[in-house]
């Protein structure tokens, strides 16, 4: 892993200030390296790379054509192509782990490994910062399901949908994107962590502008001013704690 990331782009822009529902609101000035689990195209790692410049960032993502847009846009990173339950990393490698709306997307027997996995290349008292829905009041409304509630509509309209060929790659399937109770992930974590940190957000918008944003999605459209409203208007819902109704929830664990 090697050392500073920021680009002099990143360096002139002004940071926001982060949310309660993001992984930079809990990863401390003093960090020195970083895992992001499922990192996509690098969305995360560039913004942790322009707030902690000095800090050694890593990845893995199991989508090959995502993981080649973030080595682009992060070529000091040391990003793998991997998924969560089998990292390929050496034990107590990172002071900080994150896995962000990633644990439901996992098969279930894949779910207590791959807390397993994070915990061994976490030093002894890092962090842990993940996030997951939470089985809130609108659930029901979660966008990422409808091909299971709707099969025959969602292959009518689709035929496949754009996560098919990934998943197929790496030997599974589309799974349901359970919403998970509080009860249950502290199951899946299993011992030897410490709880930091229990926040959630979002209500009703949230699950409702990811519908209304599909079809934006589905056309590659992901920057159209349209969604990009849709989008703010998310991230403004995803701010309040709704307590046990909300949609969305971020737990830090602290390894012990």
């Amino acid at each position: 892993m090697n050392g500073t990331l920021q680009s002099p782009a990143a360096r002139a822009r002004p940071l926001r200030p982060a949310s309660p529902m993001s992984p930079a609101a809990y990863v401390g000035k003093d960090v020195t390296s970083l895992l992001d689990v499922g990192c996509n195209v690098g969305g995360w790692l560039r913004d942790c790379a322009a707030r902690h410049p000095a800090a050694s960032l890593a990845g893995v993502e199991i989508n090959e054509a995502a993981l080649q847009k973030a080595r682009a846009a992060l070529p000091a990173a040391d990003l793998r192509h991997a998924g969560a339950e089998r990292l390929p990393f050496a034990d107590e490698s990172f002071d900080y782990v994150t896995c962000m709306e990633v644990l439901e997307h996992l098969p279930a027997h894949l779910r207590p490994t791959a807390f397993r996995e994070m915990r061994r290349v976490l030093r002894p008292g890092g962090r842990l910062i993940f996030s997951v829905p939470h089985a809130g009041w609108f659930a029901w409304l979660d966008a990422g399901n409808l091909r299971h509630r709707f099969p025959r509509l969602y292959r009518f309209a689709l035929k496949r949908g754009g996560r098919d060929a990934t998943y197929e790659q790496a030997g599974q399937e589309v799974e349901w994107h359970q919403h998970f109770t509080l009860a249950e992930l502290e199951r899946l974590a299993g011992d030897g962590w410490r709880r930091a940190v229990v926040r959630r957000g979002g209500l009703v918008l949230h699950p409702l502008m990811d519908c209304l944003s599909w079809p934006f999605y589905r056309r590659d459209a992901a920057h159209h001013p349209i969604r990009r409203g849709l989008g703010r208007i998310a991230a403004w819902d995803y701010r309040f704690d709704f307590g046990p109704a909300s949609y969305g929830v971020l737990i830090v664990l602290e390894r012990i």
